[in-house]
């Protein structure tokens, strides 16, 4: 059996094949006069103080690198900090988390859309659906900004389409004063209706997004009435939809479908004369509500040529005007 130190010599190892053999004349040389020293540590007087001439476990043999200072080579260097490689990772952790935060600045400033399929005009409105009215214009975007408010107790007994079968009509949605020209309190601002509307029955043919047209027809939906106003000082163009479903539940699942940010789509606005025209021609906002079975949804923009904020900010008195403006029905209907 051999041992793996210390060798004797470069690959040699102990005398007679033992780790700790009684050395040999010509190995360590003659004793000094008098003797060996004693040890300071272990009290060793050279190699016969043991038996067999063998010094004490721990102790090298003379001419032998004391233990604790291993040859070189013989055991694997200390291992490095890694310290140097956390700080590495932190700084590429905080690198990687700036990146993210500036690409979401820069799409949230500049209105960036990733959803192809809401803003161009991926469904036509079919003529033969509807009773009258402007058509739908085409190549408006979607919304920057978007709030909306689920139903609550108010609404309970138009919960269900059963229990309120009555269709919609363009006299009953406008009838009430405030659906042709809505004060916003804030401002001050008038928004005044655009004609008389359009309703549609063919509610998948109202708005843009497969998936929200597919949408629709799970909710039962059987109406969509449109309209545009526009603001006195013909600053702003606002644009409603209104949707009757088969149930409250459907409701409140539209509202959130209709989210810019679920990319499923959105409700396409009508066309109409100037300034209608110009809608969409920059940043819009929209609002929209739940209330029993009906949605209805406000959407607003600036067609001055002026510039709002670039998150739609300034866009949501506007929107939240005209959808007060059309939902003034259903406090007749409740």
């Amino acid at each position: 059996m051999s041992y793996p130190y210390p060798p004797m010599g470069p690959g040699q190892p102990p005398s007679g094949g033992q780790p700790w053999g009684t050395p040999s004349p010509g190995e360590y040389g003659a004793p000094p006069a008098g003797g060996y020293p004693q040890s300071p540590i272990s009290g060793w007087q050279g190699p016969e103080a043991l038996p067999g001439g063998q010094p004490p476990m721990g102790q090298p043999p003379m001419g032998q690198p004391p233990m604790g200072q291993p040859p070189m080579g013989q055991y694997p260097p200390p291992k490095k900090s890694s310290a140097g490689l956390i700080i590495i990772v932190i700084v590429a952790a905080l690198i990687l988390v700036g990146g993210v935060l500036g690409g979401a600045y820069y799409l949230a400033a500049s209105g960036a859309d990733d959803d192809s399929a809401s803003s161009s005009p991926s469904a036509k409105t079919s003529s033969s659906s509807s009773t009258g009215g402007p058509p739908a214009a085409s190549g408006v975007s979607k919304p920057v900004t978007y709030n909306s408010m689920k139903s609550w107790s108010l609404w309970d007994s138009l919960n269900t389409a059963t229990k309120d079968s009555k269709p919609l009509t363009l006299e009953e949605v406008f009838a009430d004063p405030e659906a042709k020209a809505y004060k916003d309190s804030s401002d001050n601002t008038v928004f005044n209706l655009q004609g008389s509307g359009r309703l549609d029955t063919n509610c998948t043919g109202t708005v843009t997004g497969a998936a929200l047209q597919t949408a629709l027809q799970g909710y039962g939906c059987t109406q969509v009435v449109r309209a545009a106003y526009v603001s006195a000082d013909q600053k702003w163009v606002g644009q409603i939809a209104i949707f009757n479903l088969k149930d409250v539940t459907s409701a409140n699942a539209l509202i959130d479908d209709l989210d810019p940010k679920s990319g499923k789509g959105f409700f396409q606005p009508i066309s109409g004369a100037s300034p209608v025209d110009k809608f969409g021609s920059s940043t819009t906002g929209a609002e929209s509500g739940a209330y029993g079975h009906f949605v209805v949804v406000g959407w607003a923009g600036r067609v001055d040529g002026g510039h709002g904020d670039s998150y739609g900010i300034d866009t949501i008195s506007p929107s939240s005007s005209v959808l007060q403006a059309g939902k003034q029905f259903l406090f007749h209907r409740n």
